[in-house]
This record gives structure tokens, sequence and C-alpha cells, in this order.
């Protein structure tokens, strides 16, 4: 990487230090549907609308903030970033999938234990959009931009956050969602942002502690980006170097 592209890299890092935006439901209405569709007492059913919510993100936080995402860059950010297991001991995808039906339908018959998962899965959805949303205004999905290492770095920070502060307002939306299915189908149809806005006021009235909890993900993330375009910078340093050694 030449010094031009370098310095193009940390203006638009630099870009990333603002604090975190005010309160706006549009980019965490479709992270909260994706959360709350492991509601549905449906296997497979509520996977469907997860991904379908949690595809829906990057797309719709980018029009909330007057910006477009590149195709691959919005499928890239949409994809699940939990990490891979290991060859050995992996089941085949028959027995995943039988694993799954089982899993899912004891979980419907212990409700208390869907909520309890929907509780977890609100907290990294409004986790992983706030962090977009982040991404976003911070240049680092822009044509142009090196949107590969944003989505690296990013993937690997949602892994390691702690959403424990997020617990309690998921809580609460949880216990206000009432008829799930019908609700996830009109965010499906007509927008999530214009169904779901009574949630959003349940985010937006513990705002104060969910932005510093937020904060500090989008903080974990600048760390993690310098870090990363430093060791860029000392590898094409070092590979320049032994060029120069060649030539001689």
């Amino acid at each position: 990487m030449d010094a031009s592209k370098n310095s193009k890299f940390e203006i638009r890092n630099s870009k990333s230090d603002h604090a975190t935006p005010p309160f706006e439901w549009r980019v965490y209405a479709d992270a909260t549907c994706a959360g709350l569709a492991l509601l549905i007492p449906l296997p497979f059913v509520d996977l469907a609308f997860e991904v379908l919510f949690r595809r829906r993100i990057p797309q719709s936080i980018a029009r909330a903030r007057g910006s477009v995402l590149a195709p691959g860059v919005r499928r890239g950010l949409g994809r699940a970033v939990e990490a891979p297991g290991t060859l050995r001991g992996c089941l085949s995808m028959l027995a995943k999938a039988l694993l799954y039906i089982v899993k899912r339908i004891w979980r419907k018959i212990i409700y208390v234990l869907a909520v309890r998962d929907a509780v977890t899965a609100l907290t990294r959805y409004w986790h992983r959009a706030s962090l977009i949303d982040h991404m976003v205004r911070a240049g680092h999905l822009e044509p142009g931009a090196d949107t590969g290492l944003a989505a690296d770095v990013f993937a690997r920070v949602l892994r390691e956050i702690d959403p424990s502060p997020l617990r309690e307002t998921a809580r609460q939306t949880v216990a206000n969602v009432h008829h799930v299915v019908r609700l996830l189908a009109g965010a499906r149809r007509l927008g999530a942002a214009a169904v779901t806005r009574e949630l959003g006021r349940i985010l937006g009235s513990h705002w104060e502690t969910a932005e510093a909890s937020l904060a500090a993900t989008a903080e974990r993330y600048n760390r993690a980006y310098r870090a990363e375009l430093e060791l860029r910078a000392a590898d094409d340093l070092v590979g320049g170097a032994a060029s120069g050694t060649m030539a001689r």
C-alpha cells in the first residue's frame, strides 16, 4: 500500500471517533425484529424471519443515514458471525437439522427458554445495528474504502462483545410483544420501523444506559481497525525494504 492510500485510510479511520449519535429507531427496528423472531413457536419459521430481518439491517441503516452500500458489502454484513466449528465432531447436515428441530420444539414448550434466547438475541442484534451504523457514518463502507477490512473487524468485534448491559431493556421489550408472528409479518410487509414504533420507545427511554454499552462496542471496533491498519502498514514497510534489497 503506498503512502497516499495509507493516508486515506487514516483519514477514514479518524472519522469514526465521534460519539454515538442521538437515538434513531430506524437503525434498530430490523435488528429488534430479528431478535424477536426467536419467540415464534414454529421451527424454521423463526429461523426464516430471523435471517430475513438480519439481512435487512445493513440496507435499512444505510438508507436512514442517506448512504448506499454495494451489494457485496450488504450481503457480508448480513451474515451470521458465530465462530465456525471445527471439522472434528461436526454433525452431518441431517443431524444438525434434526438437532435444530428438537432444540426449537423443546424451547417453545419451555417458553421461558425461548424468552431467554430472544433477550440474548435482541442485545446482540442491537449491538450489530449500532456497529453497522458506526461504520456507515465513519465512511468505512463507502466505495473506495477497504470494506473487506471493515467487515473482518466487524465480525471479530461482534464475537467479543458483552451484551449484558442491555439485557434489562431487552427483557422489557420482549415482555411488551404480543402476537409475534403477526407483528413480524407486518414488519416484513410494511417496514420494521413503522410497525415496531411502540417497542422503539422502550429502547429510547433507556438510551442513556444503552448508549454507553454501544459506544464501548464502537470503541472496541476503532481500536481493532487501527491495529489492523498499523499491521498492514508495517507489512508494507517490510515488503518495501525487502524489494529494495533485492533490487540492489
